[in-house]
């Protein structure tokens, strides 16, 4: 058995896994579990001193809460090594799968767009960031390591994961940071705005105020959590374009001391997610709109997830450019940032363009 053998054993064995590359990485490790017990957690509990991989929901609820992979077992594709205690794992029983088809159609996206600008216009919203799924009817559960390693292979400065936990069957190649420490650092970015890739588009004057400003919102947004946490100094560097894939981004990133935050880290990790980036501001009323307006359940759509305390460091990620994995079917989610400048016609197609990232893949295997 083969690196990639030993990650399609746990997705066919139902094993409480993950595996994953790290951006501009070539090294993919997988963590295992023994058992599903212990699975869900508090982020806001001390997890922090704990060794596994971290997946949290958009917003929890009793189908999606978040869940805490132990790293019982530990491998890396780089090193050479057997895989008899992976084999000697009892398989675990398939969970029943969840899934309301909240598929809506163009029209339907473009008026939900165009109600979300009347609410920004009558100033209860200063943004919103809308989703909507595309569903492939098609088994594809003994392609994913397959579709894992094109992933890696087109998207080196993504981070490119596949986990099962709980029954939640979850592929996916993200650009976005949330949080991750780096020595004594903390790093978390705001990435705002979407583009296809283009020699034009790395040109950060060729982007328009609507981009420049939705990039601006979550600047701000980050900006006043960190000054809740009365950091005394912090670095920021930004916007810049930043290609990721086959998209350029608007992006400014952060970092700050880690001592500073020591002992609070789920609170900060709260009080970053979901950033505007992903939800909208105000953060609580954005979310409660969505929550009541989106047709599917989000569930780890635009959550966070990555390694905690693998190699001595933390590396959460935004869950972007991701599909659930059911047994017949896989669902893609994709969303746009809606402003006051919003063309709906135009967000539908920036939805289209990120759902590529995907679909490049999936109708290569």
């Amino acid at each position: 058995m083969n690196f990639f053998q030993a990650v399609q054993y746990c997705v066919d064995n139902n094993l409480s896994f993950a595996a994953y590359r790290l951006p501009h990485n070539d090294a993919v490790r997988l963590v295992v579990q023994n058992g599903n017990d212990n699975i869900n957690v508090d982020v806001e509990a001390g997890l922090f001193k704990q060794k596994g991989f971290l997946i949290a929901p958009f917003s929890a609820d009793d189908q999606n809460p978040a869940m805490f992979i132990r790293a019982d077992l530990n491998y890396i594709s780089t090193d050479y090594t057997d895989f008899d205690a992976l084999k000697s794992l009892q398989p675990l029983k398939p969970n029943p799968e969840a899934f309301n088809n909240g598929v809506v159609s163009r029209n339907d996206f473009m008026s939900q767009v165009e109600a979300i600008k009347s609410q920004i216009n009558a100033g209860i919203f200063e943004k919103v960031v809308l989703s909507r799924i595309k569903v492939i009817e098609r088994k594809y559960r003994n392609k994913l390591t397959e579709i894992f390693q094109l992933l890696t292979a087109l998207y080196s400065n993504a981070f490119i994961y596949l986990f099962n936990s709980g029954g939640k069957l979850w592929i996916g190649a993200t650009p976005e940071p949330l949080l991750c420490s780096h020595k004594n650092e903390l790093q978390t970015v705001s990435l705002a705005g979407t583009r296809r890739y283009s020699a034009e588009n790395l040109n950060l004057n060729n982007w328009c105020k609507k981009e420049r400003d939705e990039q601006d919102l979550v600047t701000c947004y980050i900006e006043k959590a960190l000054d809740k946490f009365h950091l005394p100094e912090y670095s920021k560097t930004g916007p810049y374009t930043k290609k990721a894939g086959n998209l350029v981004h608007l992006r400014t990133d952060f970092s700050f001391d880690y001592n500073e935050v020591n002992g609070q880290m789920g609170n900060l990790l709260s009080e970053l997610h979901p950033t505007s980036a992903v939800c909208g501001l105000p953060k609580n009323e954005a979310m409660d709109y969505l929550l009541d307006t989106e047709k599917h359940n989000r569930a780890y759509y635009s959550g966070y997830l990555g390694p905690v305390n693998l190699d001595e460091r933390m590396l959460l990620f935004v869950n972007l450019r991701c599909m659930q994995v059911l047994t017949d079917r896989l669902v893609l989610y994709i969303g746009a940032g809606i402003t006051s400048d919003s063309v709906a016609e135009d967000e539908w197609d920036e939805t289209e363009i990120k759902a590529d990232t995907l679909l490049t893949v999936i109708y290569n295997v």
